[in-house]
């Protein structure tokens, strides 16, 4: 893995326990970045200082998101890989009973968690308008997807095109796979579970589908770039808010 020579300086790579880790970068400050200046070899990395989004952080405290959107009706999606079924409740309902922690017995059909499909610039008020979002040669109009997820929820493995990934508060945990390189998975297997049961397990952890393995732990004020198709699971660490910005 290496970052792009032209724009983006290295600060880290490392193998750890045969783990492959996501390259950090510090951004290069200049003109928006293109794609051909984010890496040369395809791979994810995480840019280190892009924008300041302070004050979208302070926006996306608990109880400035319950004081402003308690009573905003929010579409939830199943935790699942393919993300088809929809829910809608009250935002405040979401945040004070769903929002627990999960458990290793829990079925990512049935699990229902807060990112993407809502209104932002209806409902939410244009909500969005306080996040600034990375400087990028866009092609068209970016979208966002912002969510929040309890301790231990997340996404399975799944693949859509290109996105910066940036977390608000809290952390998440990032596994990813090259698209030729489709893991082995269950699409109603909790990330908690397939990380249990799965990745943690010695036999896994031998083999050639491990190897090829990224992973990496996302903070506030980094944002994780993934390529187009990129295979990729989620796993919060805590309550975490986090936004996408597709390109």
């Amino acid at each position: 893995m290496r970052c792009s020579k032209m724009k983006l300086v290295c600060k880290s790579v490392s193998m750890l326990a045969a783990v492959l880790v996501v390259c950090r970068c510090e951004a290069w400050k200049g003109p928006p970045l293109h794609h051909t200046d984010l890496y040369s070899t395809s791979d994810p990395v995480i840019l280190v200082g892009l924008q300041d989004n302070t004050y979208f952080q302070h926006v996306c405290t608990h109880e400035n998101l319950l004081e402003q959107y308690n009573d905003t009706t929010v579409t939830l999606s199943s935790a699942n890989t393919h993300s088809y079924a929809k829910y809608t409740i009250p935002f405040t309902d979401y945040l004070n009973h769903l929002l627990q922690p999960r458990k290793l017995d829990d079925v990512a059909g049935d699990t229902w968690y807060f990112f993407g499909n809502n209104d932002y610039e209806r409902s939410w008020t244009n909500f969005t308008k306080h996040y600034l979002p990375p400087e990028y040669s866009y092609m068209r109009d970016p979208f966002f997807s912002f969510g929040i997820g309890g301790s231990g929820s997340g996404v399975p493995f799944h693949t859509h095109g290109a996105v910066f990934a940036e977390v608000v508060h809290g952390a998440k945990r990032w596994f990813l796979s090259p698209p030729d390189k489709q893991p082995v998975f269950s699409p109603d297997e909790t990330s908690y579970r397939w990380y249990r049961f799965v990745y943690s397990n010695d036999s896994y952890q031998d083999s050639k589908e491990f190897s090829s393995l990224l992973e990496c732990t996302l903070y506030p004020n980094e944002v994780l770039w993934i390529d187009a198709q990129w295979w990729h699971a989620t796993l919060n660490i805590g309550d975490t808010v986090f936004i996408s910005t597709f390109v």
